[in-house]
């Protein structure tokens, strides 16, 4: 007869336990941390990204690209992963990831940055390559005059796919194996959230135009970020534009930075600066919440809400100008866009740190009301007042919190030597 196993109610209860502890803590076990935590980010994060896809930037050749393409390296979206992603090559990453390698020699790419600059530090993140990460990476960089004597690379589709022998000698004759180290050959991490990023910090003032990255031996990366300085050239912008020509003074593209926020919970003053207009509400400088509002808003005499606070950021300008015009866009902003907001402007000569509080600030646009999701453009029209001399800083304050998505400062590039 078959076999019974009788279990009392108490030790049902007891085997239960143990048995879901038991799977509580296997899973436990085989999970990681979804968030790397305890790691303060270097202040040269705060600097733009000289080499995304949106700044220009592009792959001049890879010696592998089998199971992803190099360029998924200079993505500014989040790492995307899908376990059950699968192709005709294999798993589908969203980095760079080469064959494993068969053959002598290792992996390496070149690449142009969108904005030539200084590189100020490299952040490394290699999310989800856990067993075929990189285990060794170095950079170079090299200050070209001329785009590199190369076909251009994205011509055809290139995943799935090695160098040609060809393609191999003529990106061999261009030297990059004599470039400046910039990143000596150093180790990586496996792709889990708690160990995957990495941050190194570059010791160099020269500015750069492009990049070498070598794999030791072959692997995958899913971003490479060069933080850094943008190194304008602008004589040769102005034979070019011409005397009359207006440009954003505080574009990334030109040299802008965001230096200071009184708050940054949502998003960083950098992104003010940012390309074309903002892709999401994220892409954008967003202030919490003031704890301190009061429990009914009132407003003034002129319409203006009665506030206890404000937040402000200070942005620097690629080189010292006359204001002509600002733009203030709010897009995707529609239930958190400011109230209200102020533009100062000042000239400061170059000193680091920068100190608001010995600068002589100049209003430029007195306390005006935004809307939701829209671009506000002032003129002399429409409440701009130019200083009429160049300016080197602004400061955009808002009311009474929330986010902004872009600020442009239209104007021309002045000598330094005047100044309000």
């Amino acid at each position: 007869s078959a076999a019974c196993l009788i279990i009392s109610r108490p030790h049902l209860a007891l085997l239960l336990l143990l048995l879901f502890t038991s799977f509580d803590q296997s899973l436990e076990m085989a999970a990681r941390p979804l968030a790397q935590t305890g790691v303060e980010l270097p202040a040269w994060t705060n600097l733009p990204v000289l080499n995304s896809l949106r700044a220009g930037t592009k792959i001049c050749f890879a010696t592998d690209e089998w199971f992803a393409v190099a360029d998924n390296l200079n993505k500014e979206e989040p790492i995307e992963f899908d376990e059950n992603a699968f192709d005709t090559h294999g798993k589908v990453m969203d980095g760079w990831e080469t064959r494993r390698k068969r053959t002598a020699g290792h992996d390496w790419c070149l690449m142009k940055l969108g904005l030539a600059g200084v590189v100020r530090g490299i952040e490394v993140d290699t999310a989800f390559f856990t067993g075929n990460q990189v285990p060794r990476i170095s950079i170079q960089a090299a200050a070209l005059p001329n785009d590199l004597p190369l076909p251009p690379w994205n011509a055809k589709p290139r995943k799935g796919t090695a160098a040609s022998h060809e393609e191999v000698k003529a990106a061999e004759a261009v030297g990059s194996e004599s470039w400046t180290t910039i990143l000596a050959m150093t180790p990586l991490n496996p792709g889990y959230a708690d160990c995957c990023r990495h941050y190194f910090p570059v010791d160099s003032q020269q500015r750069w135009t492009h990049i070498r990255v070598n794999y030791w031996p072959d692997g995958g990366v899913s971003r490479l970020k060069c933080y850094g300085e943008v190194s304008k050239d602008w004589a040769a912008w102005a034979s070019s534009s011409g005397a009359d020509a207006l440009v954003d003074l505080v574009a990334a593209e030109n040299g802008g930075l965001g230096l200071q926020a009184s708050n940054s919970h949502y998003g960083r003053p950098q992104n003010l600066l940012g390309f074309g207009r903002g892709v999401n509400m994220g892409d954008g400088w967003e202030t919490a919440r003031n704890p301190k509002r009061p429990p009914v808003f009132k407003v003034n005499a002129e319409g203006m809400m009665e506030l206890p606070g404000c937040d402000w950021c200070i942005l620097q300008l690629g080189t010292p100008g006359t204001a002509q015009a600002i733009e203030i866009d709010t897009i995707h902003f529609k239930g958190n866009y400011p109230e209200s907001c102020v533009v100062e402007a000042c000239y400061s000569p170059s000193t680091s740190p920068f100190n608001p509080d010995s600068c002589q600030w100049v209003t430029i646009l007195k306390r005006t009301r935004l809307t939701a999701n829209a671009i506000h453009k002032f003129d002399a029209s429409s409440g701009l007042v130019s200083p009429g001399q160049p300016v080197s800083h602004v400061r955009l304050t808002i009311f009474p919190d929330g986010g902004v998505s872009r600020f442009r400062l239209w104007g021309r590039p002045a000598n330094a030597q005047s100044k309000i």
